[in-house]
């Protein structure tokens, strides 16, 4: 969506997310299936008039592959978000919440590419103004996994999104988010190419 007051990058279609959670279903369906194999025979009393416990195993592994599931689900339905106004920059690096980043924080967005890999950084500054959205670990998600490469300094940025999961052209999506940032925060386009 975009107009006047406001942008939001076009999402792709979710095809990361939709393979991992088939290989997630396949996975604990194989799992159940094996435990289900070697427990359904048990009794559930014992012959010392005791309640077997191993009789519980298939009903406890189908309960923990359904709650692992959830998460995986959750990337399906909450997808990777990026949207500004003249308040704000709103992102939503994963799928457990939408930051509201006012751009009085917002020290520099960049778009970089690491290993074959394209994002969208962005680097807060640390001021006494505390309003919005603080990254939380959870929220950190994608950065860790880019400080992990080595590629970047581990603290130089704060948030990140991948940009596979958007529809268009980086130089597109940077001019649109550049329109509605405020001139003392840094735009760049670190893109081979660009």
């Amino acid at each position: 969506m975009s107009g006047p007051e406001r942008i939001e990058w076009r999402r792709s279609f979710p095809s990361r997310s939709l393979s991992t959670l088939a290989w997630y279903v396949v996975s604990a369906g194989l799992v159940v299936l094996l435990v289900r194999g070697l427990f359904a025979d048990e009794p559930e009393v014992l012959d010392s008039g005791a309640d077997n416990p191993l009789a519980d195993v298939p009903m406890w592994t189908l309960a923990l592959a359904v709650v692992g599931a959830v998460p995986v689900v959750l990337a399906v339905v909450r997808r990777p978000r990026v949207g500004a106004n003249h308040f704000a920059l709103t992102v939503r690096p994963g799928w457990v919440r939408t930051l509201v980043l006012p751009w009085s924080r917002v020290a520099g967005v960049a778009m970089v590419e690491v290993e074959g890999e394209r994002y969208l950084v962005v680097r807060l500054r640390d001021s006494l103004d505390r309003t919005g959205t603080n990254p939380a670990w959870l929220d950190q998600d994608v950065v860790r996994e880019l400080a992990k490469t080595g590629s970047l300094p581990a603290r130089s940025f704060d948030v990140a999104v991948r940009l596979r999961d958007f529809q268009g052209g980086p130089p597109g999506q940077l001019a649109a988010l550049a329109a509605f940032a405020p001139d003392q925060v840094a735009i760049a386009n670190h893109l081979p190419g660009s």
